[in-house]
């Protein structure tokens, strides 16, 4: 053995070379401190053991005892320490030998020596033992557990170093010892076939496959009529050799062979639903990936929820999650693109979207970023006007286009990060392939359309409408020019006096701390505290750079299928009016520190289960409608003192 500080090795050492695992701990103690001596060089952590190492084999016994791997035990007057790793050693050299002899019985607790305290193993339930590490790879713990059948049948010794596989293989192994007999092979086939009348080909084929091969290893029995088939074998020889009374060593170790395969079988069929309940989870998540908005974060992602409302991740695991992810978005054939795209927004948040909905969304989202880029250029050349002042991009289309974008960057990112994403150019050449991608025209000659196409939007329109909205004084030419010379020059002074005002003037840095203590701090209400958790809360329902009404707005139409725009006002203004009343009770009692994320689902839940409610087909996309719109009155409620 090569030289260790294991003091759990150290006494397996000791054992081997006594050959007895009982260990008198006065002796043992001597002759650690003599190992310690001459092996102190090799291994520094041996100088413990040097001068009197009672105190320190004590103490570290102790810890032994507590992992199952060594006990103290009185022998008169004296203690006696029992190696485990001894035992476990030995077994396992039992079980590398049953592998290779069907013949030899399982070792079984009442193999202990008569004066080994059985109590001091740790026991382990068969079925909830095997199944847990079914897979796992071989451990390399000394531990020896005393493994617990149903039915009463005998315990058995297993170290923990032995897998689980080797007692399938060896349990089939038995199995099919005692089937190749001759008074045991017709038996059981007729057995087999009675049962099974109508599955005769079955039936031979699965009993020449495991009975009457020459193989003599594991046989999978996975496949559905053979899965059923064996588990009947199984039954039908438990059955019979139950019914012994008096059973020899090779009858207890069939049934504890039948009790393994069971147990196999039991896990097999876990694994079955298990795997077939994750297939269906990953089919759901790659179909919720289809379904509006049409592109997610990962933590989206993680809230999915299957077609009961449960959550699907915990159904699938991260490992399962990211193995999908990766393979829809890297994948592809005939040199084309993946099925999932990424695309990543300044803030350095990842998107997934599958490519045949990037056109989709990017129609979608420059028809709501045409009002509201729109609405803002209109405004500011407006105030622009107003002062007889005019900005670079009311007349100069590169301008414009650059003004457009900087908009667009600002305002909805998400757009933007698809705008310039790098498979949008790829995604052009894919059009012939797909339908659904020839619906919008995103290039022209390779390049991509400028910004005031895909918006729909010209700076003349736009400043006409500015113009339209200045008072009837402005378009008078002449008076318009004379006002505006002035007015520059004045403007002209203004900025010169405030810069120079801004680069001369000093501040008293004693006043402005004064002001700072002086001040005085308002107490919020509790309306004013629970307005602002709202607009907390709005971030974590409402997408990356969109913003509430764009995203209530974008709902309503999935809810509200009403043809007629009067149907469509009255069905919206209907279901508002129940969230504003509902919404208002609720406020009554309601506080920041309760108004959580959860709240507000539950909230939602409660009111779409409502009789008039229930009548709008689309329930998910009303449930968040209905939080979405809670939010906004919560953070627009009127501040009360």
């Amino acid at each position: 053995m090569a030289t260790s500080a294991n003091l759990s090795s150290i006494i397996r050492y000791y054992a081997e070379k006594q050959k007895s695992p009982f260990i008198d701990q006065r002796e043992f103690c001597t002759w650690i401190k003599k190992y310690a001596e001459h092996h102190v060089e090799e291994q520094a952590e041996l100088v413990k053991y040097l001068g009197d190492p009672t105190g320190t084999v004590t103490a570290e016994l102790a810890g032994l005892e507590q992992k199952h791997l060594a006990a103290v035990i009185p022998n008169g007057n004296k203690k006696m320490i029992i190696s485990i790793a001894y035992f476990s050693v030995k077994y396992t050299a039992v079980y590398k030998e049953l592998i290779k002899n069907e013949s030899i019985p399982y070792p079984v607790e009442t193999d202990l020596p008569k004066k080994f305290p059985s109590t001091i193993l740790e026991r382990k339930a068969a079925q909830e033992y095997f199944i847990q590490n079914m897979n796992e790879e071989p451990s390399k713990s000394q531990n020896l557990y005393v493994v617990v059948f149903p039915r009463d049948l005998p315990a058995l010794l297993l170290p923990a170093c032995v897998p689980i596989k080797i007692l399938v293989e060896s349990s089939q192994m038995k199995i099919r010892k005692v089937l190749k007999k001759e008074e045991y092979h017709d038996y059981f086939l007729k057995k087999l076939r009675s049962a099974n009348p109508s599955k005769e080909i079955s039936v031979k084929n699965f009993y020449s496959a495991f009975v009457d091969k020459d193989y003599n290893g594991y046989i999978d029995v996975t496949d559905g009529d053979q899965y059923y088939l064996w588990n009947q074998l199984c039954y039908f020889v438990r059955q019979d050799f139950e019914k012994i009374q008096d059973r020899t060593a090779d009858d207890t170790s069939l049934l504890q062979a039948i009790s393994i395969s069971e147990i196999h079988s039991t896990y097999l069929k876990e694994k079955f639903q298990t795997d077939r309940k994750r297939e269906e989870a990953l089919k759901e998540l790659q179909s919720n990936l289809a379904n509006p908005p049409y592109f997610f974060s990962t933590p989206q992602i993680l809230k999915f929820q299957d077609k009961h409302g449960k959550l699907l991740f915990g159904q699938y695991s991260e490992e399962d999650l990211k193995d999908t992810l990766l393979k829809l978005s890297t994948e592809s054939e005939d040199n084309t693109l993946p099925k999932l795209v990424v695309f990543k927004v300044a803030s350095g948040t990842r998107y997934y979207i599958y490519k045949n909905k990037v056109i989709s969304l990017i129609v979608r989202l420059c028809n709501e970023a045409h009002d509201t880029i729109k609405e803002m250029l209109v405004n500011q050349w407006y105030e622009s006007l107003l002062e007889y002042t005019k900005l670079p991009e009311m007349t100069n289309k590169d301008k414009f286009e650059k003004k457009l974008e900087l908009l667009v960057e600002d305002n909805s990112p998400v757009l933007y990060a698809l705008l310039t994403a790098n498979f949008i150019t790829l995604l052009s050449a894919e059009k012939n392939l797909d339908d659904s991608l020839s619906t919008f025209q995103l290039f022209a000659d390779g390049k991509l359309l400028p910004y005031s196409h895909l918006l729909m939007l010209r700076s003349e329109d736009i400043l006409a409408e500015a113009k339209m909205r200045l008072p009837f004084i402005y378009t008078i030419p002449l008076i318009s020019w004379i006002i505006g010379l002035f007015r520059s020059r004045k403007i002209e002074k203004q900025k010169r006096e405030a810069k120079e005002k801004q680069l001369h003037e000093e501040v008293d840095p004693m006043s402005v701390l004064d002001n700072e203590e002086g001040g005085t701090k308002t107490k919020k209400s509790r309306h004013e505290a629970l307005a602002d958790k709202a607009k907390e809360l709005a971030a974590e329902f409402i997408p990356e750079g969109s913003t509430v009404d764009r995203e209530l707005n974008f709902l309503a139409k999935q809810w509200n299928r009403m043809i007629s725009k009067e149907a469509y006002n009255n069905l919206t203004e209907d279901v508002n009016s129940l969230i504003r009343d509902y919404t208002r009770r609720v406020c009554n009692t309601l506080t920041a520190q309760s108004f959580t994320k959860e709240r507000i689902e539950n909230l939602a839940d409660a009111l779409v289960r409502t009789p008039n409610m229930q009548k709008i087909q689309d329930q998910k996309a009303l449930t968040e409608y209905v939080q979405l719109y809670m939010i906004r009155l919560v953070s627009n409620s009127p501040k009360k003192n």
